[in-house]
């Protein structure tokens, strides 16, 4: 079996998906992890930003990864070419497991409350440059270099965020990514080719716990190998969303279904 987990940032696959990528990582499935953006924020005098940041983020996601698998933190570099556009990967030594960042400007309000991703769909001729210096993306080429990755992987189950999750407050990249690989993932008559999940975002903190026990302790083990990687966040920052992992009703998209993007995501943003 083999999964494709797509999200906008490095860490919503930990809070947000597990343990659900975790239990493929134990059963010793194909595991891909796509990061849309670089998580990045402006440089600060007093703190990291940028591409150092960024840095920081995918250090944290590849240890993570690394105890998930119980293997040794070394990843081995491939940049690999997906719909005509150069994009970084790295493959867990020792695991079934990659990971890929194509490193676009995240939203990093209040400096930006929109993000390269939301541009990609609503400004028309945008194009967003990686800040690694990878050559920029369309909205038609963001969209080929998923479809690219999709063949690529040729998984059986695909991971988004919510694709309406901007109805409930979540951010604005995590439902623009979930737009962007549902549109990627349609057929020529605009139904659904792979079988794709969505997941909650933020909301999730609102809801009851849902994970419990081994789970939860994994889940948290996990968490515990990303986060002091980040110099934004703490031993206490975002311990709610770690026994909780929640999908929208109704937002599990079967082959051959139709896919219509939301319509009020372009008026979404502040």
């Amino acid at each position: 079996m083999t999964t494709v987990s797509f999200v906008a940032h490095p860490d919503d696959d930990l809070l947000f998906m597990n343990p659900d990528i975790a239990a493929n990582v134990w059963d010793g499935h194909d595991v891909w992890v796509v990061y849309f953006t670089a998580g990045d924020i402006p440089h600060r005098p007093d703190k990291p930003g940028g591409i150092e940041y960024s840095e920081m983020r995918l250090n944290g996601a590849r240890a993570a990864y690394a105890r998930t698998a119980g293997v040794a933190n070394e990843w081995a570099f491939e940049q690999m070419t997906f719909g005509g556009h150069p994009v970084a990967t790295n493959k867990l030594v020792g695991a079934n497991v990659r990971i890929v960042y194509t490193y676009i400007h995240a939203a990093a309000g209040p400096e930006d409350n929109f993000g390269d991703l939301w541009r990609l769909l609503n400004v028309p001729g945008f194009e967003a440059q990686p800040i690694d210096g990878r050559p920029p993306y369309t909205y038609d080429g963001f969209v080929g270099m998923i479809r690219g990755l999709i063949a690529k992987a040729d998984p059986d189950l695909i991971r988004t965020s919510s694709s309406i999750g901007h109805r409930e407050g979540d951010h604005v990249d995590h439902t623009a990514g979930a737009i962007l690989v549902a549109d990627a993932n349609t057929d020529g008559a605009g139904r659904t080719a792979v079988l794709r999940c969505e997941y909650v975002g933020y909301k999730v903190l609102t809801f009851p716990e849902n994970v419990h026990g081994f789970l939860r302790e994994k889940k948290t083990e996990i968490w515990d190998e990303y986060w002091p990687h980040d110099p934004e966040l703490n031993a206490f920052s975002w311990r709610a969303a770690l026994s909780r992992r929640y999908q929208p009703d109704g937002r599990v998209f079967h082959p051959g279904v139709p896919w219509v993007p939301p319509g009020d995501f372009a008026s979404s943003v502040a």
